[in-house]
């Protein structure tokens, strides 16, 4: 039991690092359905790499802060650390610490850098990613999804399903939601919270980009009248054409 114990830590100790980049990175890159052979050789090399960088930190600190292993102890004098098992237990824990964050750093930065991915994509993925990437200036996409018989819904995505295949491309969009007919139909709001569209009845997909505006909210019935509550943020969208 305790020798499984073992190999279960240094597993985790030795992906968790590695997992942490690659979710990371991924936030900002275009990618692929991920095969498992390929990630686990990413997480181990990241890792691998992080952990050997934070442990260096760490022994280099041990010369200085006492309750932390130094190199002379682990390299010339391995008897001692029988004696300091506490200082062994915090000394791993800062590295696996260290290594996770050099890991999530290190993703921000590389993803932010990676230039536009070019090549083989899957088609389900790159839809995703259009639908769901927030504007320059950090506003969220609202979606205003042409239907096959010309109708419209409006709303903010809020899960998209990824295949290869357009008519499983599923769509729940959230509120503010809006309907309109076809032809100069009049936009009508609609009081639900969510709305689930298939991907069979997709036609085209206009995204926006409206920006954020503050109003006051309607008078609080529980209050009382005059009563206003404290004013709100509110996502307004604008007109279809709008895509600024």
């Amino acid at each position: 039991m305790p020798a499984n114990a073992v190999t279960v830590a240094v597993l985790i100790a030795a992906l968790a690092p590695g997992f942490c980049f690659v979710q990371t990175y991924r936030r900002h890159v275009l990618f692929d359905k991920p095969n498992p052979t390929r990630e686990i050789i990413e997480f181990f090399s990241a890792g691998a790499l992080a952990t050997f960088v934070a442990s260096v930190l760490v022994l280099a600190l041990g010369s200085f802060v006492p309750w932390l292993i130094s190199l002379h102890e682990l390299v010339v004098d391995p008897r001692a650390l029988r004696a300091s098992a506490w200082h062994v237990v915090l000394s791993a824990g800062l590295v696996l610490l260290l290594s996770v964050t050099l890991c999530i750093v290190a993703g921000e930065v590389l993803g932010r850098r990676a230039p536009t991915r070019v090549g083989h994509v899957n088609a389900g993925v790159m839809s995703v990613r259009v639908l769901a990437t927030r504007s320059p200036k950090g506003r969220e996409p609202y979606l205003a999804v042409e239907l096959n018989d010309g109708r419209l819904a409006e709303g903010y995505l809020r899960h998209a399903a990824i295949e290869e295949d357009p008519d499983r491309r599923d769509l729940v969009l959230q509120r503010p939601l809006f309907f309109s007919g076809t032809g100069y139909a009049v936009r009508t709001p609609s009081a639900a919270v969510k709305l689930y569209v298939p991907g069979s009845m997709i036609r085209v997909i206009h995204i926006s980009y409206p920006p954020v505006i503050v109003e006051p909210m309607d008078e609080d019935p529980v209050a009382g009248a005059g009563v206003t509550p404290p004013r709100r943020r509110r996502w307004l969208p604008l007109p279809r054409n709008s895509n600024k």
